[in-house]
Formats: structure tokens, C-alpha cells, sequence
């Protein structure tokens, strides 16, 4: 597909939009500092695996309970599989996520097909649950508020932080697993910074023209 039909779906996405400013409130993240405070409360191994893969792909917790170690592939990669009609693919590790992984084979079960273990069942994913009482153990620990203790909100600050880096919507759709970009365009409302971005590029740029 050619850059100006992704520019023509992208302003007709836009248009269907509410575009009213939306507040904070109305979607729960966590600033870069507030996640990596998180991070530093992480005591296990697993917990600090389980989370960083919630966070970096973006992962309901369901998602983060389905990974198989035949997911993880030859090539690098990690076949995510999505819940809520999402798009299921392979995707790019972090180094520091293969670093985990290798750190954690020696210590899961060999007869569990699931990455992450629980303590009981062996031949049935994480609990969904489990992945949430974890995160909001360290989220509490970390001073994070209490309605934003849930561990969906990882998905929603990496969809941010990306946003903020400067990434393509579309490039956020692929990477949360987004069917349709109006549920990846609510990201892109949610902080001033690349507005402010947005803004300094212009005042700066030659090809805005001079009214002076």
C-alpha cells in the first residue's frame, strides 16, 4: 500500500473520531519513571519476566499466561498470541527479554509447554489472575495509585511511550495487535509532548512558509 493511501485511512479514521482533548483519567498509563520505579520492586525472576513481556509487547494478561516455548523461535522472535480478536505474529525480542529467558529456562518446569510456570497445575497457562495479584504487589510497592494498579495499564504506557518516541500509529497498531487503528489513535491524544514536538519542528522548518 502506497504512504498516501496510509495518510488517506489514517484522516478518515480522524474524522470518525471524537477528537474532544481526552484527560488523563480516561486512560490509565504509567510515565517512563513511574514503570521503571515498578521494575526496581521486582524480587523474582519470573515476576520480572512475566512483566517485562507484559510491558514491552504490550500483553493483556491473558496473553502474557499463553506463551508456549514453542513460541519462542529460531529466529529471535516471539509468536505472540492475541486474546479480544487482536492479530496474532511473530514479533522482535528485546535483548534484555532473551536475556531473561535464558536466565529462566534452568528454573521452570521441563514437562509445562508454557514459558512462564505456576507452583500447581503444570499443563495449563498462568493464571490471568496470578499475573494481576503480581503486578499489583509491586505497583503498591512502587507508590503507584490504586486505580492504576492493574496490569493492563503496561499495555497503555507502552502504546504511549512509543508514541512519544516519535513511532508511526501505524507502527503501534502492529505492534499492540490492533485490527483496526481507531483503538491505536486514542494513544496518540493522550500527552502534549509530541505536540510540543510537533511544534518545534515547525517553527523550525523551511518549508512552512513566512507571513512576515
Amino acid at each position: 500500500m502506497k504512504k498516501s493511501d496510509n495518510i488517506a485511512r489514517l484522516l478518515r479514521a480522524l474524522n470518525r473520531l471524537d477528537v474532544r482533548p481526552l484527560q488523563r483519567s480516561e486512560i490509565f498509563y504509567l510515565t517512563k519513571e513511574e514503570v521503571e520505579a515498578v521494575f526496581r520492586r521486582v524480587r523474582s525472576l519470573r515476576d520480572r519476566l512475566m512483566l517485562d513481556l507484559a510491558y514491552r509487547h504490550g500483553l493483556r494478561r491473558k496473553e502474557v499466561g499463553l506463551i508456549r516455548m514453542s513460541d519462542l523461535l529460531p529466529d529471535g522472535t516471539i509468536w505472540i498470541t492475541r486474546v479480544k480478536n487482536g492479530v496474532s505474529g511473530p514479533y522482535q525480542l528485546h535483548p534484555i527479554t532473551r536475556e531473561l529467558i535464558e536466565q529462566y529456562r534452568p528454573m521452570r518446569r521441563d514437562d509445562s509447554p508454557y514459558l512462564l510456570c505456576g507452583r500447581q497445575r503444570r499443563a495449563t497457562p498462568l493464571s490471568p489472575s496470578l499475573v494481576y495479584q503480581v503486578f499489583r504487589r509491586y505497583a503498591a510497592e512502587a507508590g503507584v495509585s490504586e486505580d492504576r494498579q492493574h496490569v493492563h495499564v503496561l499495555r497503555h504506557s507502552i502504546a504511549v511511550h512509543m508514541m512519544n518516541e516519535g513511532l508511526d500509529v501505524a507502527d503501534v497498531q502492529d505492534w499492540l495487535g490492533h485490527r483496526r487503528i481507531t483503538s491505536t489513535l486514542v494513544y496518540a491524544r493522550i500527552t502534549s509532548k509530541r505536540r510540543r514536538e510537533s511544534y518545534a519542528r515547525i517553527v523550525q522548518s523551511p518549508e512552512i512558509a513566512a507571513t512576515i
